[in-house]
């Protein structure tokens, strides 16, 4: 029978253990004991597996079982640790590549060892664990020395989800690519401890590689500055480095575009191997162009979950990119042979759903709203509905107020009853504002049902008021709030989103216009952590995560993206329509959509259901389609054409189905929220209202001076890079229209093509204005520092006397 996937189920029942036995009968196993982990409640079920099949039947004597469980602290423990504890703090000879291991007749000392491991008795005073990659990391490792191996000076992307083993895989890449200087940029410092934690655990103790860095985050970690390093070489210490540096910290420096005088030894050396951690969103503006361009290296090596700005650019080729997809982590937990030794499975499965917020408040929203004594149409938006007045409150109170109700009282939604609640008891609230969170947060704690939840604010300073509240980060508020409450829930805006693990949270919220698939993936992905407790003498494992999106429209443009935009096939609209399905179908398998039908019954969704208006397909055709048939996508809110076209349309007379004339008294087509690009060609916005509901919703209201404010901080072009780009389209536009028209092109194309050279082109002159700024600033810095470099060796000379 198959699971039910319209039914929340996040976690099972399982049983740690480790046992032992040996096979008295068969002469080469002889003082040999097997060592194994299962999670199965009876262990001989595990082990009849091993010994007896249709071609063998060993008679098998059992020695000893046990939790495989810490003594002392409240953690458990699987056979990989075991082993290395083993082999290397009891030195028990083991068969290679098994769980085989020589105790040469004292078979009992092995449960002794087990209880010295259990109890943590240790002769060295930290550990030094040895590690081996998995399949697809041997494969991203080999995949990417072939390629450097044959391109000098070439870049490469691992395009591999969260979870996939970034840091473990780049080190060992590095070792093999015998690399002597190792450059990590990264553009978020906070995941310093996640390359330090596998570097002093793997790496440090069997490498000649030492960790350089000047990160805040690592202050209290025994890395290296660069001094020290230095120091401890020539002293003969360790010989190879690995640095690690924000993107911050380097833009910040003269040498690379900045105002601060530091780094210099960073642009000095000739780097074997860069590394461009989490390359995704942010990391592609000019200064970090001109900072990258300015670090002498062999090869760089991009690390990014969600790489969808480098895959649409056509930055790299096939040949350029490894895939570790989710679809991919997924299909591998499926697919592995045995239950023994499966590396995936504990990452749990996700699941989307998709609710209509507008059907949970339709109600009030027919009737409006009154802002400043005036009426105005309430425009549904996430942004908007969570948005608060000058005060702090919800302008909208009474109706989130209706939405919470809801959530917590209609069987369809999560916090609906007690068995559900028991599901997501730790659960991540994605918000646009500060000040929208503070306000939620307000009302949770008034909430009959959520007032029973520890409500975590993970956003702006923190604090509830300007007056009140502690320094503690987000990060380690939240981990405490666990520890100590049974059910909490963390709001955020922007924080967490990224490189975080909380193994408790069984669920994500998406309660803001967010229409990155980049952040949002990531987001969602905070959700999948492995997680297993304890409790009542039970062992339970995450089995399930969620995502609980509250935007039907922004839900499948998202999925559609996840499922095509990160393959380089069918990026960017690439691909036929059945290479798009297929990718869609394979994504639906591991990642179910379970949304409101027509009846707002939720239901699974299938490809042909999601699939109504992939992203890529151009507005022409969505237009020529006619209508759209589709659960979720029950209208289309704009009709895209010329100015001319728009001005005929607006004087046309309506014509009802199934009529084959207009209506006899003409009413004014809407063509104002339609949107045109340069060439007249139809823009199809990321805000396209899909999901109708009972409610008219009116325009959006916005503030001007928050408009003001957004269009403020566009940076400024240069004036020179201006110029070349204009001169290149003049000069080239005219030949490129008649290219385009020998080839039965649109004109449109050739335009395009120009336009996109162009800014191609003044790229690269802004890039080359900000490289001689950087040299004319080094000039000056090197003109200041001279005095005091040249008083300075006068010291020590007369010193030397």
């Amino acid at each position: 029978m198959s699971e039910d996937l319209t039914k929340i189920k996040t976690v099972k029942i399982i049983y740690p253990q480790i046992y032992a036995y040996t096979l008295p009968t068969i002469e080469e196993r002889k003082g040999w004991v097997k060592i194994g982990y299962t999670e199965r409640k009876n262990i001989e079920d595990r082990i009849r597996e091993q010994t007896k099949t249709a071609a063998i039947d060993h008679p098998y004597n059992i020695l000893w079982s046990g939790p495989a469980k810490f003594i002392n602290k409240n953690d458990w423990f699987t056979d990989h640790q075991l082993h290395n504890y083993l082999s290397k703090y009891k030195r028990i000879k083991r068969m290679p590549n098994t769980e085989w291991f020589y105790y040469n007749g004292y078979l009992s000392q092995s449960e002794e060892d087990f209880q010295d491991f259990k109890h943590e008795i240790k002769t060295q005073i930290r550990e030094q664990e040895s590690y081996e990659l998995r399949p697809e990391q041997k494969v991203a490792v080999q995949q990417t020395l072939n390629y450097a191996f044959s391109h000098h000076n070439a870049e490469f992307l691992w395009n591999a989800k969260p979870r996939f083993g970034k840091t473990l895989t780049t080190y060992d890449l590095a070792r093999r690519m015998d690399a002597e200087t190792v450059l990590v940029v990264t553009n978020r410092p906070a995941i310093a401890n996640s390359w330090y934690d596998d570097f002093e655990k793997f790496i440090a103790w069997q490498t000649n590689y030492a960790f350089v860095s000047t990160s805040e985050t690592l202050k209290h970690r025994p890395v290296m500055t660069r001094d020290e390093f230095k120091e401890q070489m020539f002293a003969g210490g360790k010989e190879r480095m690995i640095a690690f540096i924000s993107l911050q910290d380097l833009k910040g420096a003269i040498v690379f575009g900045g105002s601060y005088p530091k780094l210099e030894w960073v642009r000095d050396l000739d780097w074997d191997l860069l590394v461009i951690d989490e390359a995704h969103e942010g990391v592609d503006t000019l200064k970090t162009d001109v900072a990258f361009r300015e670090i002498k290296r062999n090869f760089t090596l991009h690390l990014s979950g969600t790489p969808f700005k480098a895959l649409a650019s056509g930055q790299f080729s096939n040949e350029q990119i490894y895939n570790w997809t989710y679809v991919d982590e997924q299909e591998a937990k499926e697919n592995w042979d045995n239950e023994e030794g499966n590396p995936y499975i504990k990452l749990p499965r996700l699941n989307m759903f998709s609710y209509q917020m507008s059907q949970m408040i339709t109600d009030q929203v027919n009737k409006g709203s009154l802002i400043e004594e005036e009426s105005h149409d309430y425009a549904f938006d996430l942004n908007e509905f969570f948005s608060t007045d000058d005060s702090g409150k919800f302008i909208y109170e009474k109706d989130i107020r209706r939405w919470l109700r809801t959530l917590t009282t209609n069987e369809k939604y999560p916090f609906s009853t007690k068995e559900l609640r028991n599901e997501l008891k730790h659960t991540f609230w994605i918000l646009d504002r500060v000040a929208s969170a503070k306000a939620l947060y307000r009302l949770l704690r008034d909430d009959p049902v959520f007032e029973h939840y520890h409500i975590v604010l993970a956003a702006g300073d923190g604090r509830i008021d300007d007056d009140q509240g502690a320094n503690e980060k987000a990060l380690d508020r939240v981990r405490k709030a666990i520890s100590e409450n049974e059910r909490t829930i963390t709001l955020s805006v922007g924080q967490l989103t990224t490189g975080v693990t909380v193994p408790e949270w069984t669920a994500v919220l998406i309660l803001s216009n967010m229409k990155s698939p980049s952040l949002y993936m990531q987001a969602a992905f905070r959700s999948q952590n492995p997680w297993e407790y304890e409790k009542d003498g039970e062992v339970y494992q995450k089995e399930n995560a969620y995502v609980f999106d509250f935007a039907p429209e922004r839900t499948l443009m998202i999925y559609d993206e996840f499922a095509n935009n990160l393959s380089t096939r069918t990026t960017g609209g690439g691909g036929t329509t059945q290479d798009r399905k297929d990718n869609i179908r394979k994504l639906l398998n591991f990642f179910p959509v379970i949304a409101e039908d027509e009846e707002g019954v939720m239901t699974e969704l299938d490809v042909s259901q999601v699939l109504t208006i992939p992203k890529a397909i151009k507005a022409r055709e969505v237009v020529q389609r006619g209508f759209i048939s589709n659960l979720l996508f029950k209208n289309i809110s704009g009709i895209f054409a010329s100015q001319e076209a728009r001005e005929i349309l607006e004087h046309l007379n309506p014509m009802d189905e199934g009529r084959l004339v207009p209506r006899s008294q003409s009413e004014a087509i809407d063509t104002q929220e339609v949107e045109v690009d340069e060439s007249g060609e139809a823009v199809v916005a990321q805000e396209i209202v899909i999901g109708e509901t009972q409610a008219n919703f009116g325009d959006k209201i916005y503030g001007e001076v928050q408009q003001l404010a957004e269009n403020a901080v566009e940076e400024e072009k240069s004036s020179v890079a201006q110029e070349v780009a204009r001169t290149f389209r003049n000069q080239l536009t005219d030949s490129a229209k008649e290219i385009a028209k020998e080839n039965g092109l649109r004109v449109a194309v050739g335009e395009k093509a120009i336009q996109d050279s162009a800014n191609i082109l003044a790229r690269e002159v802004e890039v080359i204005e900000k490289q001689a700024e950087i040299k004319q600033k080094g000039g000056l810095y090197n003109q200041l520092s001279r005095p005091f470099v040249n008083k300075k060796r006068h010291v020590d000379f007369m010193l030397s006397l």
